[in-house]
């Protein structure tokens, strides 16, 4: 599909602003792409998903997914333009996710190691004793704000080379199996999954989880709070929100295991359905001939990929093997893994049929009802086992509720009139708009505190990250916003450790207070460029897996959810086009100095024309 809402801006500075980013949602894991240039960039319509696998994202799964671009990026940087119709536009490529797939892709150790920033090289433990001293990269003398001399060190591209060519040369010397400490490299631990770009301000500061994870790290000190009034009235009452901790992580499992025993019973089921059919005479795909001994071999109808993914070996039998092509068999056909065909023990194996345990088609189609009848016990069993702790976790839920005290009870009746209902199975957190609630509502909120020091620095800190988080839209900001901006981050790194001199600086505080102003002065926006429209595509991939929840075929199930997607998007990056109307001039100016103008060869054409040199664009 055409995209014809491209959007012209003077901050652009002529050129086109693509994002990068990925992040983890529900059971998969996507990498996908933004254009800035458009109305409405960080819509879920605006996203365009790259790459998916359902898998955790761990550093070695991305690696195999997502490092298959890497070569492609990398000469996108090298070029720094992109081509659009025929017209060569200056491009630059920006990065964005939360701080964990940030870490992850640039090969960080992450926020708890011994240099937690991407962008500067502040240690932890600056972090962690602040003594009451403001930890701000300005000072404000006479009025004015001022660099602070004494601050931590920015990172930078040649930085990030050099610490990552010293990491490699240890690793050669060392050996692959060594262990490698970051801390030596300005925590610095793996190769970048993606190229890093040369201005590290390209690499994007995450900040709705900054605000995700400010709100949620006090709001849980005000609970703290609530229990500590309630202390001398309640007994028990935190041992029991322990025992509610334990046994929602215990139903969590007992789910995952019941979600287990359901996909093999479905795998036998299907395995159960191609033996029969083939017993009838019938072949369901007939992809591979490279069938085993065995009567009916259960891996007759599958593809290639299939057969790769049960992880299969072969294994002879001592009774019926002569020569080198009888009394082989498929270690799956014949019960057994691959380790356990290939240990020691299976020197002397016999197969079934000399065994005479199967005769013929319908002794193996037997067997296989067999596994598909205790398959469906087992299900049985994972059922009743997740509903009796399920029912262990509602009534431990309950109990908590009855013995909160009056001051925490009064918090959450509060929270659920101002709209806010925290996720009971997932650790009672909160969503984005869940914070925006808290921090529109922070006095009526901290109303069931007596007065007290900690109360009106609460409502104090709520109320700073209030009016910081207001200029976090997602447009272009003013230089009188910017400047707003940066000197309420910098005020909040000032007055937080004196307010709160036994607390730390959360990595997040660091961001917010060091890296969000700087960011902003560079681009002017901060909202435009952030992950909203990266989380807001978990739940449009959620909805579209359920569609097609009935295809086995994992890479199958991804191509049609991402290309479901697709279709429903409202962009097609693939086929982008730039208005002429955001250049009224002629493209050739720089090159002819011809000052026409456009407009279209005749009624309904998709190309306009110069009037001077006749130079032609498509619409």
């Amino acid at each position: 599909m055409k995209m014809d809402n491209v959007r012209s801006h003077d901050n652009f500075n002529k050129e086109i602003w693509i994002k990068i980013g990925g992040d983890k949602g529900g059971t998969s894991t996507k990498l996908a792409f933004q254009y800035v240039n458009q109305h409405n960039s960080n819509s879920s319509a605006a996203t365009n998903i790259l790459a998916m696998f359902e898998a955790c994202d761990t550093y070695s799964n991305m690696e195999n997914v997502f490092g298959n671009f890497y070569t492609q990026l990398a000469e996108l940087q090298r070029r720094k333009t992109l081509t659009i119709n025929r017209v060569v536009y200056p491009l630059r490529i920006f990065y964005f996710g939360d701080t964990e797939f940030l870490c992850k892709t640039f090969g960080h150790m992450g926020p708890s190691s011994s240099y937690p920033c991407l962008w500067c090289k502040i240690q932890l433990k600056n972090l962690r004793n602040t003594n009451g001293q403001p930890h701000c990269p300005m000072t404000l003398k006479d009025n004015k704000w001022v660099k602070n001399d004494n601050w931590a060190e920015s990172r930078t591209f040649e930085d990030y080379q050099q610490d990552l060519a010293n990491l490699v040369a240890e690793e050669e010397d060392e050996g692959q199996n060594v262990r490698i400490s970051g801390k030596d490299h300005h925590s610095i631990s793996k190769r970048p999954l993606l190229p890093l770009p040369s201005d590290l301000l390209q690499i994007v500061p995450p900040s709705l989880h900054i605000l995700l994870g400010l709100v949620v790290r006090h709001f849980k000190q005000i609970e703290d709070k609530c229990r500590q009034l309630d202390k001398g009235n309640v007994q028990g009452a935190e041992q029991l929100e322990r025992s509610w901790n334990s046994n929602s992580q215990i139903a969590k499992q007992a789910e995952l295991d019941l979600r287990e025993a359901k996909d093999a019973l479905e795998d036998e089921l299907d395995i159960l359905s191609s033996l029969q059919q083939a017993a009838n005479g019938r072949v369901v795909r007939g992809l591979t001939n490279d069938a085993c001994c065995m009567p009916l071999c259960k891996l007759r109808n599958c593809t290639p990929q299939e057969v790769d993914k049960k992880n299969v070996s072969w294994i002879r039998c001592i009774e019926c093997g002569e020569g080198q092509t009888k009394g082989w068999f498929h270690s799956y056909c014949v019960g057994l893994s691959k380790e356990e065909s290939e240990s020691d023990d299976m020197d002397e194996f016999v197969c079934p049929i000399c065994t005479n345990e199967v005769s013929g088609p319908n002794d193996v189609i037997s067997l296989q009802e067999e596994r598909v009848n205790a398959h469906k016990a087992l299900v049985r069993d994972k059922e009743e086992d997740y509903s009796k702790k399920k029912k262990v976790l509602d009534a431990t839920y309950d109990d908590v509720v009855e013995r909160r005290g009056n001051f925490e009870k009064t918090l959450n009746d509060t929270l659920k009139k101002i709209g806010v209902q925290r996720q009971a199975y997932h650790s009672q957190c909160f969503v984005g708009n869940h914070c925006k609630i808290i921090l529109a509502n922070t006095e009526v909120l901290l109303d069931v505190l007596p007065n007290s020091d900690f109360k009106c620095n609460m409502i104090g800190l709520f109320k700073r990250l209030r009016a910081i988080f207001k200029l976090f839209k997602s447009d272009f900001l003013s230089d009188a916003e910017v400047r707003a901006l940066c000197v309420r981050c910098w005020e909040l790194g000032t007055w937080f450790p004196r307010k709160f001199p036994t607390d730390s600086i959360p990595p997040k505080m660091h961001m917010l207070v060091c890296h969000i102003p700087e960011f902003v002065q560079k681009w002017k926006t901060v909202g435009l460029l952030s992950e909203h429209g990266l989380e807001s595509i978990h739940k449009d991939i959620n909805s579209i897996e359920r569609i097609y929840c009935t295809v086995r075929e994992s890479q199958e199930k991804m191509r049609l959810v991402i290309g479901n997607h697709q279709q429903r998007s409202a962009t097609n990056a693939a086929a982008i086009q730039v208005s002429p109307k955001e250049k009224k001039t002629c493209y050739t100016f720089e090159k002819t100095g011809c000052k026409g103008r456009y407009k279209l060869r005749f009624k309904g054409s998709e190309e306009r024309v110069c009037g001077k040199c006749a130079h032609v664009i498509s619409i």
